[in-house]
């Protein structure tokens, strides 16, 4: 278990003074990998064994959304079992003021690049740090629904820039590409407090095709968004989105 302070940078404030929602999932991000260094689980120390993590599916609820008033932004990340399919990764954050702001949630498993398939967590003898469970009752599971009446189409290209080192499109990008299909008009008054997503193929250096379709929300907006290659369709990740 990791609780560390974050800085929020200038740069990382919207025109609307919130903290960017990318911002938002790179401290999470940066949060994982300190943790999992402490245990030789850090992506660039299991890459060396010839394995690696792979996102699935994420969460993020905010209770209220983080501005530039909120402060330096207080995380603290821990790693447990889930269902012994994933490793649950959770997120919980308060601002300067000591104030709960939401959880994230990311689940992953563990592939071994020789053999190209899943690791069991429990055969894993690196994976006994993270095999205790710490949390009386997890959360449910993501599961998003196809876009099958989208009304909203972008294009976008994967740059150089959007790739980690997996040389896959960092989740990061994805969310961005999702949330920036929204109508104009909801960024400008509304945050996203309530966003997953689920992952089912990693993105290459290729053209990217977002279809995004509103739903029928009780307060606030809501969206669906499927993030699909620009040429044969394949779809790359499903995103939900609501926002009030």
């Amino acid at each position: 278990m990791t609780e560390l302070e974050n800085s929020i940078p200038f740069s990382g404030i919207d025109p609307r003074g919130r903290v960017k929602f990318s911002v938002l999932l790179e401290m999470f991000q940066e949060m994982a990998d300190v943790d999992a260094s402490k245990f030789g689980l850090s992506v660039s120390q299991t890459m060396e064994r010839g394995i690696s993590w792979v996102l699935r599916k994420y969460r993020v609820e905010l209770e209220k959304y983080p501005t530039k008033e909120s402060g330096a932004l207080t995380i603290k990340t821990y790693a447990e079992p889930y269902r012994n399919l994933f490793s649950l990764r959770s997120f919980k954050l308060r601002d300067a003021h000591g104030a709960f702001v939401g959880s994230a949630y990311t689940w992953w498993v563990l592939v071994d690049f020789a053999k190209m398939r899943p690791l069991r967590l429990d055969r894993c003898e690196l994976m006994k740090p993270f095999m205790t469970p710490l949390t009386d009752e997890l959360p449910e599971d993501v599961k998003i629904p196809a876009v099958e009446a989208p009304s909203i189409e972008e294009l976008w290209k994967v740059r150089w820039n959007d790739l980690d080192v997996n040389d896959h499109t960092n989740h990061t990008v994805y969310f961005s590409w999702a949330l920036d299909s929204v109508p104009d008009e909801v960024p400008e008054k509304m945050s996203p407090l309530f966003v997953e997503g689920e992952f089912l193929h990693p993105i290459p250096r290729t053209r990217v095709r977002c279809l995004t379709q509103e739903l029928p929300a009780g307060g606030g907006r809501s969206f669906l968004h499927s993030l699909r290659h620009g040429g044969d369709d394949t779809e790359y990740a499903r995103i939900f989105s609501r926002w009030k």
